[in-house]
Parts: structure tokens; C-alpha cells; sequence
């Protein structure tokens, strides 16, 4: 939907100026992956495979879901519209970087749950305190 807008601000000629002379900051905040990248993905894994395996649901699950994938997924589209090859890019690689982060930390915690779970049934079996 933002490539369609961002395209359709273009073609109508109402991009504002600042835009036009690269002045993006929310953008550039978003086109260059670095640590913070992970220090955002990382919470969001964890809070979506809790709530997975807990069975609840709370507007705050989706809220760090989509702080991880909707503005770099927007910003892709929008760099794509101005043909803004590198912003594009460095949009692209943040959204593969968060959704891989949040795949590798939903699995590392659905393992994790796993073994604590074997661990409670065992304990349960031999009547042992954990």
C-alpha cells in the first residue's frame, strides 16, 4: 500500500520539498540496520512465543510484532516509489533481519519451553522438587 501511495504522490507532483531534498530522518532511522535493529526484534520474538504457547492474546503482542516489520516494510515500499535504490535496500534488509530475528527467537523459545516442560514432567514422575 505504501509503494501505491508513495507512487501516487509522485505522479501527482506533491511530494513535499523536504522529502524531495532528502531530508527522511524517519526513514533514515530505518534504512540502516544496526544493534538497536536487534535490541527491538528480540523482544518481539520472545513476547509472540509466550503468548503462543500461553494461549493469550493482547494488543500489546501485535504492537511489538509490528513495530518489527510494518516501517520497514513501508519504507521499502515508499524507497521503491523514488526510486531510492539504497534506502530500499537498507529497508529491505531490516525487515529480512527483524522477521529472521523473530523466527529465530520464537523457535529458541518454543525449545526452551520444551525442555521445561520434560523438566516438570519428570519431576512430576519421580516426585521431586525442581
Amino acid at each position: 500500500m505504501t509503494l501505491i501511495f508513495g507512487l501516487a504522490i509522485r505522479w501527482s507532483d506533491h511530494t513535499p520539498r523536504a522529502y524531495s531534498l532528502g531530508l527522511r530522518p524517519g526513514s533514515s532511522l530505518i534504512d540502516n540496520p544496526n544493534l538497536y535493529s536487534l535490541i527491538v526484534a528480540v523482544p518481539a520474538g520472545i513476547v509472540g512465543v509466550v503468548s503462543l504457547t500461553e494461549a493469550r492474546t493482547a494488543a500489546l503482542i501485535g504492537v511489538f510484532i509490528s513495530v518489527t516489520t510494518i516501517p520497514a516494510a513501508a519504507d521499502t515500499g515508499l524507497s521503491i516509489a523514488y526510486a531510492s535504490w539504497p534506502e530500499a535496500k537498507g529497508s529491505a534488509l531490516q525487515l529480512l533481519l527483524n522477521v529472521t530475528v523473530l523466527i529465530a527467537i520464537g523457535a529458541l523459545g518454543l525449545h526452551l519451553q520444551r525442555i521445561i516442560w520434560r523438566l516438570r514432567i519428570r519431576r512430576d514422575r519421580e516426585g521431586l522438587e525442581l
